[in-house]
């Protein structure tokens, strides 16, 4: 899809999620508010994912890391140590931004595949982490009972309260992204996603904006594993498995890279998807690998990413024209 389409079609399909997210709890239907609170919940560190991966080009598994984080803090301090739902919440996602910039400052010294790889076994110790130190998650029992949030008379024990706050936050990450993306943070992390080492020329410090982007996708992560907790009342390390890592990556791309309202519509897709084919009984699993499949190979970019922007290759046509006139050492 070409830059200029893109532009005319993401504010359409923005127009059409928000209209749906206010009609849903209209509707007074169930099936749609609980589906849809789960596509927000999915969504947020999606859109995380999306400011790493589709604008600064850094490929990271880590995103559940900082879901379990927010998860499994929100639900130890809650349950264990009596902390308000709000202040825990608010204390894993500091948690969690302390840990990125730990975990991220070894890390993205790596490139490609070697990122991925170091991610990847991050999110794989992550799960065994939570399965095996019973004494402080309870192992593959999971913490149950984390109370949910209240504010006044209201409380996310309630579809309707749940399905508010979670579509708040996703709405603030996805506001966030776009102001980013728009701003010169964005602009470095295209020239990053393109070329590091021209980047670094350009006087982009290349580290921070990496780290930064890290981050800011693991404080949304953090945010979005501890509304689960706080909604489902129960966190356990099957939350956070590969199929979920996966699954993450999955909807990225079926959004589109790149893309603001992208992580919104691949959630949703990968979400409603197979409940809208639940009467093919067993054959479902198989007919929406098939429509996945058949969708990636026809949009390689997902549905609404592009393939290529020129725009970052624009930021460094000077200094690329200026190097190949220079004579040869």
């Amino acid at each position: 899809m070409r830059r200029s389409g893109r532009r005319r079609v993401e504010p359409l399909v923005a127009a059409v999620v928000a209209a749906a997210v206010v009609a849903v709890p209209l509707s007074g239907s169930g099936f749609w508010l609980y589906n849809l609170t789960v596509v927000s919940l999915y969504a947020t560190p999606v859109v995380g994912l999306n400011l790493l991966l589709g604008l600064a080009g850094q490929v990271s598994f880590a995103q559940t890391t900082f879901m379990a984080i927010g998860g499994y803090g929100t639900a130890i301090l809650t349950t264990r140590f009596g902390v308000d739902p709000w202040l825990a919440m608010a204390a894993a996602a500091v948690l969690s931004l302390a840990a990125s910039v730990v975990v991220g400052l070894p890390l993205l010294r790596l490139r490609g595949h070697y990122l991925a790889l170091a991610t990847f076994a991050l999110a794989l110790g992550t799960t065994s982490f939570a399965a095996g130190a019973t004494t402080l998650t309870n192992g593959t029992i999971g913490i149950s009972g984390v109370p949910p949030l209240a504010l006044g008379g209201l409380s996310s024990a309630s579809p309707v309260v749940a399905y508010a706050v979670s579509w708040a936050a996703c709405g603030l990450a996805t506001v966030a992204s776009a102001v980013l993306a728009g701003s010169h943070v964005g602009r470095a992390w295209r020239a990053l996603a393109t070329r590091q080492d021209v980047a670094a020329t350009l006087g982009i410090r290349v580290t921070r904006y990496k780290l930064l982007a890290f981050a800011i996708a693991a404080l949304m992560a953090s945010v979005a594993g501890s509304l689960y907790v706080e909604f489902t009342t129960f966190v356990g390390p099957d939350l956070y498995d590969i199929g979920t890592v996966i699954n993450l990556f999955i909807m990225l791309f079926v959004g589109g890279r790149g893309s603001v309202v992208g992580p919104l519509l691949g959630s949703a897709v990968v979400i409603l998807g197979p409940q809208l084919i639940a009467g093919l009984e067993q054959y479902q699993n198989l007919v929406f690998f098939l429509l996945l499949l058949a969708l990636l190979l026809l949009r390689p970019a997902g549905l609404l990413g592009r393939i290529r922007d020129p725009a970052p290759l624009t930021a460094i046509l000077p200094v690329w024209l200026l190097r190949r006139r220079l004579p040869a050492r």
